[in-house]
């Protein structure tokens, strides 16, 4: 991989720049107010500044700045608590690259932010991803009703995996046709523009089959997995600084909150929890640069850890607020929805522990 240091750094604090100017509170609260809201207006800013080109090579439309730099703007975005459907639709223009579909025109839009995609990988009821597909796939049409989907009612385009007669099959799907049904669903975090795809004879193209599928399927999840744990390790820190500064600022009993010993080892916890987060990224992002095949197993414990680290981050920040913590107008609120909302979109963390274990595995067993 080529020397980007500086690229990163640059992009580093652009994004900083953007979204501390673009992502305020009373801009975030206003997503919160309906069921899948989308931002567009920060997503439009982003597109702006070619952020869903960063990952992809330059030879299509890309900016050639790896995954790594996708992480650097996915970091940034967990930070401000931002929804942006940056990480689902850069991960689908991986894979649609990595298949050698350049000549694609989802590729060429989703590549200029003109449309995005999301992953329709979770099936209804089901904790982890798409163990056991219920989409259909037959006589070249999709039929099925997939999971609340993140950007689902945003998106252009659906990855979506499905059985068939021959096993497993992975679909890209045009979510503007007759044969697709959207219906916005509400959710503890509104502002990720969820709903369920409804799919009745909607047609598809066919990206792989078989044990392809599968490979495929790996793929995109883990690639998916890794920039959102870098995202959550973003949001986590922003967390852990509001804590702090709280705790200096906020004084009980004639001296500040945070020289009590509850206080310091909520944050000590916390600032523990994120170190082991960031940790397990940057080691799988590593792997992933130096095509080491563990790369996905390490994601997968990236994506364990950074779950833990956010979700215990958003709930002992609101603690150490106090009552004001749980209060609309504070900030709490709004890492606590999206920790939440992280931590299931891509399948439960027990999920993901058994892919570290090896023991997940995708089937269309019935």
């Amino acid at each position: 991989m080529s020397d980007h240091t500086d690229d990163f750094a640059m992009i580093r604090d652009q994004a900083r720049r953007y979204l501390d100017d673009a992502a305020l509170p009373e801009h975030l609260k206003e997503m919160l107010e309906e069921a899948g809201s989308f931002d567009s207006v920060l997503w439009n800013g982003a597109v702006g500044l070619g952020w869903p080109a960063a990952a992809l090579q330059e030879e299509h439309d890309g900016l050639g700045l790896g995954w790594r730099g996708l992480c650097v703007l996915a970091e940034e975005v967990g930070r401000k608590s931002a929804s942006l459907p940056l990480v689902a639709s850069a991960a689908v223009a991986q894979l649609l690259a990595g298949l050698g579909l350049a000549g694609q025109g989802s590729l060429t839009t989703l590549a200029s932010g003109e449309q995005h995609a999301c992953l329709a990988l979770c099936q209804p009821g089901a904790a982890g991803l798409a163990l056991r597909p219920r989409m259909q796939w037959h006589g070249g049409a999709i039929a099925g009703t997939t999971a609340i989907t993140p950007f689902g009612a945003s998106a252009a385009w659906a990855l979506v995996p499905a059985a068939c007669t021959t096993g497993l099959v992975l679909l890209l799907v045009d979510l503007s046709q007759p044969g697709v049904t959207r219906s916005s669903e509400p959710a503890i975090d509104n502002s990720r523009a969820a709903a369920t795809l409804v799919f009745d004879g909607a047609a598809a193209t066919v990206l792989a089959s078989g044990a392809p599928a599968e490979a495929a399927l790996w793929q995109v999840a883990s690639l998916a997995a890794l920039g959102t744990a870098f995202e959550q390790v973003g949001g986590a820190q922003a967390c852990l600084d509001m804590a702090r500064d709280f705790a200096l600022e906020r004084k009980a009993f004639g001296q500040q909150i945070g020289r009590f010993q509850a206080i310091k080892s909520k944050l000590a916890d916390i600032f523990i929890r994120i170190e082991l987060a960031r940790g397990c990224a940057l080691d799988a992002l590593a792997a992933l640069e130096a095509q080491d095949p563990a790369w996905p197993s390490l994601a997968a414990a990236a994506r364990v850890a950074a779950t833990d680290a956010y979700e215990i981050a958003a709930r002992e920040t609101i603690q150490t607020h106090g009552a004001i913590g749980v209060t609309w107008e504070a900030m709490p609120h709004h890492h606590y929805r999206r920790s939440r909302a992280l931590a299931l979109e891509l399948g439960a963390a027990a999920f993901w522990r058994e892919r570290l274990l090896g023991t997940a595995a995708f089937t269309t067993a019935h």
